[in-house]
């Protein structure tokens, strides 16, 4: 876990009668004592859907292209306030800041940051992070954590903004797994553990549905076990569906193994998942392995509640 530095607020100097002004933010910076500790930091779900309080957004794309979140600095207080947004990179990103249109210049990632605008109570202020998803690069993940500081350098919030590439298709072992949603691109496979796949953002009965497909890349027939890890006790009702049948149980046991596959076979898994109520998000993995194996290959799959 890295360690997230806390700087305080910008100092403007006064040299000669001449006012240097920061034109990254636009904003004058309060003084310390009016600094407020209460804001939240929350992010569209894929699709335009729901803001979310959860911890991750992951969105897919090949290399080349620009992927891009909105989020919102809330004012939960009770005072007029300005806050600190800092971002820092990771795995080849490069995010971008943006007001609308308007590229923040310096990024929020030098070290004095972005402050918002002065929001009322109740407020809020919406921005954009692109983050290009370099070419030619070894690295199947690129994100960046957008984090949310008070005035006077209190950390308050923080969400992992992740670029994800998608899986190789063609695979390359005898138990490869691969997990989308909907008309996402799928990620996963050999190689590219622990890729994650956001569901839109749900709320009330809202279901997030994913599809796990468990494919023989190699062998001349081979039946690949799978196992839902499913830790979070937050409400959440899963269900996992092999064609008509309900193999919820086998497959929270690692018990599971498909039917026998011929080479490139595919056997499609659909999991399900509602009532994700007293947490703002959880992660269930999806795994795979080889009839007497390990569960090696792992893809996670996000839910968020909606704020």
């Amino acid at each position: 876990m890295q360690v997230r530095k806390k700087v305080g607020a910008t100092l403007v100097a006064l040299l000669s009668g001449i006012v240097a002004v920061l034109a990254a933010s636009l904003v004058v910076v309060p003084a310390a004592h009016a600094a407020s500790h209460s804001a939240a930091l929350v992010v569209k779900g894929p699709n335009g859907s729901a803001y979310t309080a959860g911890h991750a957004v992951s969105l897919a794309g090949k290399e080349g292209a620009v992927l891009a979140y909105t989020f919102q600095v809330r004012n939960t207080g009770t005072t007029l306030a300005q806050y600190r947004i800092d971002i820092q990179d990771w795995a080849g990103a490069q995010a971008q800041l943006y007001d609308g249109t308007l590229l923040l210049k310096p990024l929020a990632s030098s070290p004095d940051g972005y402050y918002t605008k002065a929001l009322p109570p109740g407020g809020n202020q919406t921005l954009t992070v692109k983050i290009p998803i370099p070419v030619g690069t070894d690295a199947y993940e690129h994100y960046s954590t957008v984090n949310l500081y008070a005035t006077d350098g209190a950390f308050i919030d923080s969400v992992f903004l992740v670029a994800e590439e998608p899986a190789l298709l063609a695979g390359a072992t005898s138990a490869d797994l691969f997990l989308k949603n909907g008309s996402q691109l799928a990620v996963g496979g050999p190689g590219r553990t622990n890729q994650i796949v956001t569901a839109p953002t749900i709320s009330g009965t809202q279901v997030a549905t994913f599809t796990v497909t468990l494919q023989n890349s190699t062998a001349p027939s081979a039946s690949i076990g799978f196992r839902l890890d499913n830790s979070y006790a937050c409400g959440q009702v899963v269900t996992v569906k092999d064609g008509a049948l309900d193999v919820t149980a086998a497959a929270l046991a690692g018990t599971y193994l498909s039917p026998p596959l011929a080479k490139l076979g595919k056997r499609n898994l659909t999991v399900t998942v509602k009532n994700v109520a007293s947490c703002a998000y959880v992660q269930l993995y999806a795994r795979a392995k080889m009839p007497g194996g390990s569960f090696l290959q792992a893809s996670v799959l996000e839910v968020n509640r909606a704020a």
